[in-house]
């Protein structure tokens, strides 16, 4: 079984544990977040096999870009996400595809599971887009809370009904305004091309 380093990162969702190895080439695993009931790293924990939590000075040069960038995130501050370190590998060509154009959603901005099902080259398969989001082991860098229901309201995160908040938290720091469960004001969908995008009324 693989041996695989962690590291344990505050922010306004609550606790962050981030899965990482660093051979045969640095990649990230996964990004947990904790839920209201478990903490991120208890969930870690149980699911991993892991060495020692890493100290600051052990921490390699690309996990302190990726922590650099998470926090400019939450400080909401110009950050520049890449998926050059995740394992994309792991995916179906289909679920690929739906993440890689969920990467591209901008901050501020959202799109609906029938925007990334026609981006992924299958326009029926929304659900199947939600699905593969619900499984999405990086969320915050590749930002699956960008995604909304056809209603403009909020929808699942994290594949559990305890991660509507942190969905809320997250679509704030985006700069987006939420009421009861729903995105307003004039804030813009995209559907991922510009010659789809449209305005919330």
């Amino acid at each position: 079984m693989t041996l695989f380093k962690y590291i344990i990162k505050s922010s306004p969702i609550g606790e962050i544990t981030i899965i990482w190895r660093k051979k045969p080439k640095f990649q990230i695993e996964e990004i947990i977040l904790s839920r209201p009931d478990k903490r991120s790293s208890q969930i870690a924990k149980e699911k991993y096999e892991l060495e020692r939590e890493l100290t600051i000075n052990k921490k390699s040069k690309q996990l302190n870009n990726v922590l650099k960038e998470l926090d400019n995130y939450f400080n909401e501050k110009d950050c520049k996400f890449s998926l050059e370190y995740l394992n994309l590998e792991k995916f179906t060509p289909f679920q690929r595809k739906v993440l890689e154009s969920e990467f591209k959603t901008k901050k501020g901005t959202i799109n609906t599971y029938k925007d990334l099902a026609k981006a992924a080259g299958s326009p029926k398969a929304y659900r199947s887009v939600g699905t593969a989001l619900s499984k999405n082991p990086y969320p915050i860098i590749i930002p699956c809370h960008r995604t909304v229901k056809a209603d403009r309201t909020i929808g699942g995160f994290g594949g559990v009904a305890e991660g509507l908040e942190s969905k809320k938290t997250l679509l704030e720091l985006d700069g987006l305004m939420i009421q009861d469960k729903k995105v307003v004001g004039d804030s813009p969908i995209i559907a991922l091309d510009k010659t789809s995008q449209t305005k919330l009324v």
